[in-house]
């Protein structure tokens, strides 16, 4: 129940500071940017940045308020207990005050007129309502069909369970441990490179109360549900037409690739039954990487901070459109008068043009929405940290032809000055330098090796950008080359030893494409010519049937699970022997009972770590001498550099091909104080376990 008020809170804290802060954000769905009324409903507009700006508004202030109780009292098991109820508390008391004081007056009955006038016809509330109903219903279905408790029994889907090793381990880490200051659960005894705040906030609602499943379904949903809305909006106010945010949202979901296609082409007549078709459980290969489910549903399941990070840069572009359409209409106007006075034999006043010029295109007029944006983005940076990147990399292309650029100016400074603040605050070490890496994970890392990559993995879709960008005039194709931007810094820059997770780039940039492209579709549908009708509807088709394909291959995937009792004696024993002060040198775990009970590990599976920048080369040849050490007080001393706490034995560990292991050694240093099964916990301390 807690947990629910806790978002709840969230919700109406994100509300009051946005009826304070940035108040033009509810006539967001009057208008379209050309000046178009489309009279959205408000709730699509309203909610996602309700949610999204509350949530991390109080999520930052619960964590430092747990911070700080934890640097306070190191020996505090529990310090969400205090920082919950003074931000709960305190965040409470302050949206009554803001309700009492600055409650607004009622609308007069001339404006309650008004504004029946200008809402949009019922049917069309009905059915984009319907359209989210059904979408969340199917998103609500996937997530918990990927992770769930069932009769006492954790579950964890085989299309997620690989990144969950960490999600389970950090969000356990703050749930039943103490993690504060921060550590990686996976590589532990160093900082915090991983943006781990979605797990945190994961972690504090199973404190409060929430099953562990709904603790990470719920916001990772309403995340999802966040975005699509947001998306749906964004594409709306750039078509002027319903119609094409719908589409916008299913390509979204329902990616654009050939590969069923290839698939269906590559099988010899009548060797593929209807059966064998419906249950694939395993995903295509045509491209680098895509048997991993890189680019599909998956991902938002699988990575649940995804859709988080992304609703906030829809938000941001949003807000900062309409300064695009000002910029590029004042330098048409600019042009045409110039026309008009070489037709009437008149030299332009240069003073003036200069004046107007820098009034137009470079002086802020709401230094309100470049403050407002800036710090959104800016606390977003350990929410998902890469759509920070992706956003601003967006924001630079409008800028340079929107007018006002010193809003976009200061909104830049403002976040990178945040994210900056942060990464000082986690990362203790060197923190991973920008290399420049060309061609992404193209198999050809060239200029047409990546062309033809594209080509593989978007299928139609970039072709009819491409199409949308020589065909179209206007603003929204000059935005097809900001929304390009995150997919050139992908092939070109990689900032951490893995290049794979620049894929979140890429698909931004999708996403994002997919909005002149379902314009183009929305134009063919609404044409009075059947053949234009049915060839919108036949590239809608083609453009979706692999991601449609693709969701049905999730669902088969996760008929299979990881199965983890919820009363396992291994993960009551972590739980209530152990905080996340304590290092344990195990086997390399990933998914596993031990991390269930949010021990923080030494060396866990290496790929976690390395991926997030972490010398795993050096940690594990550390690991190899302790476990093979064969003097008990050289391990003595090793393990008191390390700072370990916790040694546990297994006989994947016994009888592996990692380590080699000389449990007799470890037995004579150190007391046995947990044995059941095959698993066995010695205690380096030399005191009794702590109560």
């Amino acid at each position: 129940m807690l947990g629910l008020i806790y978002i709840i809170i969230s919700i109406l804290t994100g509300r009051a500071l946005l009826d304070r802060v940035y108040p033009d954000y509810r006539l967001l769905a009057g208008k379209a940017y050309s000046g178009k009324d489309i009279n959205l409903p408000a709730l699509f507009v309203l909610f996602p940045f309700w949610y999204l700006s509350g949530t991390l508004i109080i999520g930052w202030l619960t964590y430092f308020a747990a911070l700080a109780v934890g640097c306070a009292q190191p020996t505090n098991r529990h310090p969400l207990t205090m920082a919950n109820a003074i931000v709960m508390i305190t965040a409470s008391v302050c949206l009554v005050i803001c309700e009492l004081i600055f409650r607004k007056k009622r609308k007069s009955p001339e404006e309650k007129n008004t504004a029946a006038q200008d809402r949009s016809p019922l049917y069309r509330d009905l059915l984009c309502y319907g359209f989210f109903i059904a979408l969340c219903f199917f998103v609500t279905y996937l997530t918990y069909r990927s992770f769930n408790i069932r009769q006492g029994t954790l579950r964890i889907g085989y299309s997620v369970f690989s990144d969950f090793a960490v999600h389970l381990g950090m969000i356990r880490s703050f749930s039943f441990g103490n993690n504060f200051p921060t550590g990686y659960s996976h590589f532990a005894g160093q900082d915090i490179r991983y943006h781990f705040m979605f797990e945190f906030l994961t972690g504090n609602l199973e404190f409060l109360g929430l099953p562990i499943d709904h603790a990470f379904n719920f916001p990772s949903i309403l995340s999802f549900m966040s975005m699509s809305m947001l998306l749906f909006t964004f594409a709306v106010k750039l078509c002027g037409s319903t119609i094409a945010g719908v589409i916008s949202v299913i390509m979204m979901v329902f990616r654009s690739s050939p590969s069923l296609f290839r698939y269906l082409g590559s099988l010899a007549k009548g060797t593929l039954t209807k059966e064998e078709f419906l249950k694939r459980d395993y995903f295509f290969s045509y491209t680098p990487k895509e048997d991993w489910g890189l680019w599909n549903f998956k991902v938002y399941l699988n990575q649940r901070h995804l859709a988080f990070g992304i609703g906030v840069v829809l938000m941001a572009l949003i807000i900062f459109a309409p300064l695009l359409y000002e910029g590029i209409q004042a330098v048409c106007d600019l042009f045409k008068n110039r026309k008009k006075a070489a037709g009437e034999q008149k030299a332009p006043d240069k003073n003036t043009e200069v004046k107007s010029f820098i009034a137009e295109h470079v002086l802020m007029v709401s230094l309100r929405r470049a403050i407002f944006c800036g710090v959104l983005l800016g606390i977003c940076a350990f929410w998902n940290g890469a759509m920070v990147i992706g956003g601003l990399c967006v924001l630079f292309v409008m800028a340079l032809m929107s007018a006002h650029r010193l809003e976009y100016l200061l909104t830049a400074v403002i976040s990178v000055a945040l994210s900056s603040l942060q990464t000082a605050v986690f990362i203790f070490g060197d923190v991973v330098q920008p290399e420049y890496m060309y061609g992404f994970i193209a198999e050809v890392p060239t200029f047409w090796g990546s062309i033809c990559y594209l080509l593989g993995l978007s299928g139609a879709l970039l072709i009819l950008a491409a199409v949308y960008f020589v065909m179209e005039r206007g603003v929204l194709r000059y935005l097809l080359l900001a929304f390009a931007a995150p997919l050139v810094f992908a092939f070109t820059v990689s900032l951490t030893p893995d290049v794979t997770v620049n894929h979140k780039y890429v698909m931004l940039s999708f996403i994002l494409m997919g909005i002149p492209v379902a314009h183009m579709i929305t134009k063919l549908i609404k044409s009075s010519r059947i053949s234009r009708f049915l060839g919108g509807v036949l590239l809608l088709v083609i453009l979706t049937a692999t991601g449609i394909y693709e969701c049905r291959i999730v669902r088969n995937i996760d008929k299979d699970y990881l199965e983890f009792k919820q009363d396992s004696k291994l993960t009551q024993w972590v739980k209530e022997n152990s905080t996340s002060k304590d290092i344990w040198l195990t086997d390399m775990l990933s998914n596993h009972e031990v991390v269930l009970g949010g021990a923080m590990l030494y060396y866990g599976w290496p790929y976690y770590a390395w991926s997030a920048g972490y010398d795993t080369y050096a940690r594990e040849e550390k690991t190899g001498r302790m476990f093979a050490s064969s003097d008990p007080e050289e391990l003595k001393r090793m393990i008191r550099e390390e700072n370990i706490r916790f040694i546990m034995t297994d006989d994947g560990l016994r009888y592996g091909d990692h380590y080699e292991l000389n449990e007799d050694v470890i037995a004579a240093a150190y007391p046995c104080v947990y044995e059941s099964g095959d698993v066995r916990i010695y205690d380096t301390k030399d005191t009794s376990l702590r109560p």
